[in-house]
């Protein structure tokens, strides 16, 4: 199969995802996706059912040790699914069960682990939104941030080498994951992002991309093909 076939076969670029004002004059773009929403909204949606069944359980608190067991437990699950405001949710969810045992008049708080609850699914939807791995005819770009955009690209020809692994998770789902390698190893991890991995010496990894098979084989067709002689260089 040729560059130009596989390319048709998984090509979605036609969403213009990418920030065109990115491309150099003549660039053109041959390929370009997101990593897949299912598996980078996982942990957020969890989250935001905790925070809504401890919300649940905390307005229709009838004053049984039962309920505040189930509110703690709920609250405290909060935690392991993201730390940035699972913890703070937590917490303020722990204190205003207790307090809603004592008094239902503080029931009017449970808006607080609520909102920490839902953030987590909506900055990481915008971050997911605005993330978006792509292939042109002369670079490897990766596209992160929504409120402060941000572009990493690797030029093809320094491009060494190009992996594939799927986790259980993403196997079972078919998606896969694609490291990018410039300096011959993955480096250690640097910086992180919704369905983005940096790596010391310029290498990234694209988390959960859909269809990794075929991605992974239009990137090395494109990455390990004979490269064109110059326009005007001698024969």
């Amino acid at each position: 199969m040729t560059a130009q076939s596989s390319a048709e076969a998984i090509q979605p670029h036609s969403r213009n995802m990418l920030d065109g004002r990115h491309l150099v004059p003549g660039e053109r773009v041959i390929w370009e996706s997101r990593p897949a929403m299912a598996i980078v909204l996982l942990r957020p949606i969890i989250i935001t059912v905790l925070a809504l069944a401890f919300a649940s359980i905390v307005l229709s608190y009838d004053g049984s040790l039962a309920y505040l067991v189930a509110a703690l437990v709920l609250a405290a699950l909060m935690i392991p699914f993201d730390r940035r405001f699972g913890i703070p949710a937590a917490i303020a969810g722990i204190i205003i069960a207790f307090l809603v045992s004592l008094d239902r008049a503080w029931d009017v708080l449970v808006f607080i682990p609520v909102v920490l609850g839902v953030l987590p699914l909506i900055t990481t939807y915008m971050n997911w939104r605005n993330t978006v791995f792509v292939l042109t005819d002369r670079r490897i770009i990766s596209q992160y941030g929504f409120l402060s955009r941000h572009f990493s690209d690797t030029g093809l020809d320094k491009v060494q080498s190009i992996s594939l692994s799927q986790p259980l998770l993403e196997r079972i789902f078919g998606f896969g994951d694609i490291a990018i390698i410039t300096s011959g190893d993955l480096g250690r991890a640097v910086r992180r992002r919704p369905g983005l991995r940096f790596h010391s010496g310029g290498d990234v990894v694209w988390e959960n991309v859909p269809r990794p098979f075929e991605t992974e084989k239009l990137l090395s067709e494109h990455v390990y093909r004979p490269m064109a002689p110059p326009r005007g260089a001698a024969a």
